[in-house]
């Protein structure tokens, strides 16, 4: 970290905590300073699915529709959004009058560009079908991927999804949303393309990482230099800052918005909130502070009207992801965490509620679902309360033949070995509040005759694929704390499912070497049942009959606990007096999702966008 980024708490001190006289133009020259506590390696925004990478690329790319802030489907890109009604999406249906195929017909506003001012259209969204399905790329999800693309002309085009998707027409799918600019990212696909003849898949995969993947239009080197949507990239400072600057080739180009954003990165959520206190940062990233009382109540009391302190809902869902592959990771194996007994003790033995309660102050619900709250499908029937409950743990662990060793910590023969219950525990260094975590669930964990070995690395290192993605590589072997970033209004249940049924023997959503390591099911859970459920659902346009299936699913992982669910999140923010339209919920996700409003009172720009 660069010392003029950083303000101390010892300077902090000495200034007297004072905001007045800050530092920062703001206002005076249409810029915007944001606080961020993540750097990812890469702003690669096809394969990259990393909270902060998302969030500065919804300033950079545009994609067919959006979502407003009361949760509606509005037009982007596209020209409209497409509807039975308006003859943009057509359904295929069977004798008995279900939907099995739809075709969405996409067409493009008049006149769009690219920033280098080159036009954008039909030929950049199939470039982008062809790219995206090329599995040797690693992906995060190809769930749901159109069947067929059909160019129409230069600015319409169709998609066929066969089986159908209900939520065909949101913009979160990979041809729908950050479309490539042809003309620029082709040349690279075409040259690493022609490396790969005569090569092994392995080795095609691996080639695709360096060559195409690792261009410098995707990295610090250079960062992606031509966008589509409202703000295009200008420079990136390694562990410094990125800057960003106004799209006047956007279709939407806003005379009032901020005409640069600067993100400066910080380390610790401690030195974050300084910085926010000393007027150092006009306002934080979605990715940034983390919601307790002790760090709400010192933000609002030091305020003094100079800025802001928000906790709106979010659709953050806080939990530990489990490394379940037994079969090449020993660890794993050693452990049982492929059982789901083990991972029930796990659960039993940790007191979510006293976190929620103490550490995150009631910033926090905990929760025994993976489903948001908000989202219309969500289920509590069925499900188990996993109340805070060290006995259950322990029988949990002596019936799968865990007794405690002179030590006190559990331990089993394995193959004519003691092996001892030492469970690595991963998050993000630096986060305050997860560190506190950690150590609370330590001492939990202990408690039930479990020792825990932490394992933590800066953001930029623990959700790089070369580790989240790496689970099967034994990169992690227990347990990830981190937050996913949900969409509640596309009811999206496809990040625990394994495999496509209809394609039995590949596991299209685990990430391994055999797959490029593409798919967000990074613990390697598979459940026939559930994948079936997801299935069905995925492809039903009954709204009830979807629910009943999803409720189904939702039983099937609250018994299984692929991941741990600790928490549903409340979100924490700041914003300086008189910036305008910065915010989020759980609809928009990111404040860079309607970036062309945001904008300075001072320079004229309105609040169109009413906090609920």
């Amino acid at each position: 970290m660069k010392q003029q980024f950083l303000v101390t708490l010892g300077a902090l001190a000495l200034a007297g905590a004072t905001l007045s006289g800050a530092a920062l133009a703001g206002p005076t020259d249409n810029s915007l300073v944001l606080g961020t506590t993540q750097q990812p390696t890469q702003l690669d925004p096809y394969v990259n699915n990393q909270a902060i990478s998302a969030e500065v690329n919804s300033w950079l790319h545009a994609g067919l529709t959006y979502f407003d802030q009361n949760g509606n489907i509005q037009a982007d890109l596209a020209a409209e959004v497409p509807t039975e009604k308006n003859g943009g999406i057509k359904l295929t249906k069977n004798a008995a009058g279900d939907v099995i195929a739809q075709t969405i017909r996409w067409n493009l506003k008049p006149n769009l560009k690219w920033s280098d001012g080159r036009p954008i259209t039909t030929e950049d969204f199939r470039f982008a079908y062809e790219v995206f399905g090329d599995e040797r790329l690693p992906v995060a999800s190809r769930d749901n991927y159109p069947k067929t693309f059909k160019a129409i002309d230069a600015n319409s085009f169709e998609l066929t999804y066969d089986p159908p998707y209900l939520f065909a027409t949101v913009s979160q799918g990979l041809v729908q949303n950050y479309v490539p600019p042809a003309h620029i990212i082709k040349p690279l696909w075409e040259r690493a393309k022609a490396l790969l003849v005569g090569k092994s898949k392995e080795q095609q995969i691996e080639i695709l990482q360096k060559e195409f993947l690792a261009a410098p239009f995707f990295t610090s080197r250079q960062g992606p230099v031509v966008t589509s949507g409202p703000f295009k990239f200008s420079k990136w400072q390694r562990d410094q800052s990125w800057t960003l600057v106004r799209n006047a080739n956007y279709w939407n180009n806003n005379p009032t918005s901020v005409d640069r954003i600067v993100y400066r990165f910080f380390q610790k959520t401690d030195t974050l909130q300084v910085n926010v206190l000393a007027g150092q940062v006009d306002a934080t990233s979605s990715v940034g502070l983390v919601a307790s009382a002790t760090t709400v109540q010192t933000l609002k009391a030091a305020a003094r009207g100079v800025y802001s302190v928000y906790t709106p809902k979010a659709a953050l869902w806080e939990h530990l992801d489990i490394n379940q592959f037994d079969q090449s990771v020993p660890e794993v194996a050693d452990l049982q965490l492929q059982d789901k007994r083990t991972r029930q003790a796990l659960i039993y033995a940790l007191d979510r509620e006293t976190s929620a309660r103490d550490l995150r102050g009631g910033t926090a619900v905990v929760t025994n679902n993976f489903v948001n709250s908000v989202a219309s499908v969500y289920s509590t029937q069925g499900l188990t309360n996993y109340g805070y409950n060290p006995e259950k743990s322990k029988q949990l662990l002596a019936a799968l033949g865990w007794k405690a060793g002179s030590d006190g910590i559990m331990e089993r023969t394995v193959g004519g070995k003691t092996v001892k219950f030492v469970l690595e525990y991963v998050t993000t260094a630096g986060n305050v509040v997860r560190e506190r975590d950690q150590q609370l669930y330590k001492d939990n964990l202990k408690k039930v005759g479990i020792d825990v070995r932490f394992n933590n690395a800066p953001s930029s290192v623990v959700f790089d694929d070369a580790f989240i993605a790496q689970a099967s590589s034994g990169k992690w072997k227990g347990v990830f704390q981190f937050a996913y970033v949900q969409q509640p209004l596309t009811e999206d249940l496809g990040t625990y499912y394994c495999e496509d049924p209809a394609s039995k023997t590949v596991k299209d959503n685990v990430p391994t070497s055999a797959n490029g390591f593409a798919g967000q099911n990074i613990g390697g859970w598979c459940n026939a049942a559930y994948d079936k459920l997801w299935d069905q659902a995925r492809r039903e346009f009954d709204l009830d009959a979807r629910k009943k299936l999803l409720a189904e699913a939702q039983k099937i992982w609250n018994e299984e606990l692929p991941a741990i669910p600790l928490y549903e999140r409340t979100d924490l923010y700041t914003a300086r007096t008189g910036l305008r339209n910065y915010t989020w919920n759980a609809a928009t996700r990111y404040p860079s999702a309607l970036g062309w409003l945001v904008g300075w009172q001072q320079k004229g720009q309105k609040e169109v966008i009413v906090m609920k």
